[in-house]
């Protein structure tokens, strides 16, 4: 019986450790900038979708973190707003639930430049 018991335990942690995933919201990016246009995912990195699970801003102008689909002359839709409260006090904003971004769309991030603001945000690339 011991024996036995001792076989499933073994087993059972070998199970475990070989269907380990990697943890929700597993990639992270972080900054803190000035520049006015950036992309933070571009669509060829993002081969099979994306889960967006958290989006964290502060602004000190207005900023704005959008998806775009793929193509030329396709419109940005914005899924995060910052937008600050007067010219001393900065804003802040975060994306209100996860979200799913087909493959092939970007993430990015516009305001004005010269501003400062910091963005963090976790994400998951679907595997397939």
């Amino acid at each position: 019986m011991k024996t036995s018991h001792a076989a499933f335990l073994g087993a059972l942690t070998i199970a475990t450790a070989a269907n380990a995933a990697e943890p929700i919201g597993g990639s992270f990016l972080s900054t803190v900038d000035t520049v006015a246009t950036k992309t933070l995912i571009g669509g060829s990195t993002n081969t099979n979708g994306l889960y967006l699970r958290t989006i964290t801003t502060g602004c000190a102008m207005n900023l704005t973190v959008s998806v775009v689909p793929p193509g030329t002359g396709t419109n940005p839709r914005a899924i995060v707003a910052c937008s600050p409260s007067s010219s001393t006090i900065t804003g802040s904003a975060m994306l209100p639930s996860p979200l799913y971004v087909p493959a092939g769309w970007s993430v990015t991030l516009n305001t004005s430049a010269g501003y400062l603001y910091s963005l963090y945000m976790t994400y998951d690339l679907a595997s397939q």
